[in-house]
């Protein structure tokens, strides 16, 4: 296949135990990706704990290194010998939307660091599906990534399931998270006490329950990126049920997490793949149909007087929205606005698309646009290859468009970019006879 980081020369050549050598490379970088993905914040939580080193609330950062390492290496597969197919409409949405977003943060004066904040929740997870889909994988590579993200999802499950078992003395006094957090420079929300913290805990059920309830963080140490993670895992998971690999107890423990979660996006999954199965909408190529529709919904609420507490995600919308229609056509810049923005203006709180409309006006709309790509192009694959399993993976489509919409906790890293991650392995040139 052209475009390979490391061409692999024949047996014999004196080249070829190097080039194999550069070619595992990848593969371990990669690995160490998912596996930092999944259990990074848990191993920094525990290193600070050991060490009480400062620079272990920093660990994430060593994610994206990884990213950005994954990205050279595409970079130089495409300058080394260039690809001459036409890139997939999934792959153009994804360059476009790192280069709009590139260019918009050219006018923002946030500071340095965070304009380099809001880069990362705005474009690290398309620069990754970009460097997945580009570099050289073989077959057998892309199975190994794909079961890796299987296992290791079913693994944070279990841990998530642990952590609720375990209760708060867990977290509070055996692993000290509050030191740690609060150790985070760069955690706006790390001082906020345990038991008044809505990472921890979610007030949405307390009409109901008289009280807060303790969401589940398992390895993530946080709520919603683990429900995005969770749904990643069981669209894969519900992939190999259709190829008729079943594992109801991976599928019962990922549900289980994610419900634990209290998380109101994982929940809305739930109900989407449910009104897929039995009416035949919204399917996973109604990307576009169905973030309209949510807009919609968030406008009507909030007209009603509901943008606080459980509703202010829908605020978020439709303060962002306004704030469009007044003509803020390219938004106020990457940084200037937004959950993580110096500044208190409240444009796009608690929303993913506010957020990014708040922030880079009419270019928030192409993460839409690239999953819709997405979404088609996976459909397109699995009705060519015969695969059962290619639609539920591309019902993760369904799942990221909501918590667009709704959450600010799409932009984050970590399980959001698992989902991504599957796909671009799932539609890799490689992959078209090795399903996972």
């Amino acid at each position: 296949m052209p475009g390979f980081v490391c061409a692999m020369p024949a047996d014999g050549h004196p080249g070829a135990a190097a080039a194999r050598h550069c070619h595992a490379g990848v593969l371990w970088l990669a690995m160490a990706l998912i596996v930092l993905l999944q259990f990074g914040p848990l191993i920094g939580l525990v290193g600070y704990r050991l060490s009480e080193n400062p620079l272990w609330p920093l660990s994430a950062v060593l994610r994206d290194v990884l990213v950005a390492a994954l990205v050279l290496l595409a970079l130089h597969a495409l300058c080394s010998a260039p690809v001459h197919r036409r890139w997939p409409a999934s792959l153009r949405w994804a360059a476009l939307l790192v280069v709009g977003v590139g260019l918009a943060s050219l006018s923002s004066d946030s500071g340095l660091f965070t304009l380099a904040l809001n880069l990362r929740r705005l474009a690290l997870v398309p620069l990754l599906f970009l460097a997945v889909s580009l570099l050289p994988w073989s077959r057998q590579q892309l199975a190994q990534l794909m079961a890796l993200l299987v296992a290791s999802s079913v693994l944070v499950a279990l841990l998530g399931l642990v952590d609720r078992l375990g209760g708060d003395g867990l977290w509070t006094e055996w692993l000290r998270i509050e030191a740690f957090t609060a150790a985070n420079g760069l955690d706006r929300y790390g001082k906020i006490p345990f038991d008044q913290n809505g990472r921890y805990h979610s007030w949405d059920l307390e009409p109901v329950l008289g009280g807060p309830v303790r969401r589940a963080l398992s390895s993530y140490l946080e709520p919603t990126t683990l429900a995005a993670g969770m749904a990643a895992a069981l669209a894969l998971l519900l992939a190999r049920q259709a190829r008729g690999h079943r594992q109801p107890w991976a599928l019962a423990l990922v549900l289980a997490c994610g419900l634990l979660t209290v998380s109101k996006g994982f929940v809305l999954y739930l109900l989407l793949l449910l009104a897929w199965r039995v009416l035949g909408v919204p399917a996973p190529q109604h990307v576009l149909q169905l973030s309209l529709g949510a807009v919609l919904v968030a406008l009507a609420v909030v007209a009603r007087g509901l943008s606080e507490g459980a509703f202010s995600h829908l605020g978020g919308v439709a303060t962002a929205l306004a704030h469009l229609a007044d003509g803020h056509w390219l938004g106020e810049g990457v940084g200037e606005v937004g959950n993580y923005a110096n500044n208190t203006e409240e444009v796009g709180a608690e929303s993913g698309l506010g957020n990014a409309i708040a922030q880079i006006g009419v270019v928030a709309f192409l993460p839409l646009l690239w999953l819709h790509a997405l979404a088609r192009q996976t459909l397109d694959q699995a009705r060519r290859s015969g695969d059962a399993g290619g639609p539920w993976l591309a019902s993760w489509a369904l799942f990221w468009t909501a918590s667009y919409v709704f959450s600010a906790s799409s932009q984050g890293v970590g399980g959001n970019a698992l989902g991504f991650l599957a796909l671009a392995l799932y539609l890799h040139p490689a992959a078209s006879a090795e399903r996972p």
